[in-house]
This record gives C-alpha cells, sequence and structure tokens, in this order.
C-alpha cells in the first residue's frame, strides 16, 4: 500500500477557499433575511434593526450578530482580530463599526446586555 503524504499548502489553500464560499453563503443568507423582515439602516454603515430578527436589536448587516454580542466578547479579552477568527464571515471592519456603535449608544446596548443576563438567569438548565 502506498504511503500517501499531505500537501499542507493545498489543505490551506482549500480551507481558505471553503472560508470565502462560508462567508459568502452566510452573506447571502443574511440579505434573503433582510429581504424578508423590515430593516432599518441606522447612522452606522454596517449596523442595521431587523424586525423579527434579535428583537430588534441593533445587529451587524447580513448577519444575526448583534452589537451586544461584540460587545461582551470584548469585554471576555476578545481583540477584533479574535472575534474575526472566529466568526470569518465578519470584517475588522464590521466589529470596529459595532464597537463604535456602542460607544455613541452605550445605555441602549447595556439594556440589552442586563436584560440577556436576566433571560439567562431564569433559563432552567
Amino acid at each position: 500500500m502506498a504511503e500517501r503524504t499531505l500537501d499542507s499548502k493545498r489543505i490551506y489553500a482549500e480551507l481558505d477557499t471553503l472560508k470565502e464560499e462560508m462567508r459568502g453563503l452566510k452573506q447571502m443568507v443574511g440579505e434573503v433575511a433582510t429581504r424578508i423582515h423590515p430593516t432599518i439602516q441606522t447612522e452606522h454603515p454596517h449596523i442595521v434593526r431587523v424586525e423579527g430578527i434579535r428583537g430588534g436589536e441593533p445587529i451587524i448587516k447580513g448577519t444575526g450578530i448583534s452589537v451586544r454580542t461584540i460587545v461582551e466578547r470584548t469585554r471576555l479579552s476578545d481583540t477584533p482580530e479574535q472575534i474575526v477568527d472566529d466568526y470569518p464571515h465578519l470584517t475588522l471592519a464590521q466589529v470596529y463599526d459595532a464597537l463604535s456603535y456602542y460607544h455613541e449608544h452605550p445605555q441602549e446596548i447595556e439594556q440589552y446586555i442586563t436584560e440577556n443576563k436576566a433571560a439567562l438567569c431564569k433559563t432552567p438548565i
């Protein structure tokens, strides 16, 4: 039986291709969702509110990821680069725009964080 060797460059290239395809698919899903549900654009280019998505919380356009999620990740000491690594369909511009939105609307996002924590405390384990 012949030994098969792994070509790591080829594997990484294929993984990069798959990441790009996933990013494109997630973007398309987000665009379809925003066509179905009314979308309200905010003053931030990457942040919208979509009726029926996350209770109308501000989210990153084309995704279901809330500004609250990005803020909470940074509070866990995640850098914007780490967040993009964990959510490869996001760009640094989107993450920074979410943080910018938070800094302009801290009371609103803090309220969503408080409500989320309260809901988690009520959830039976």
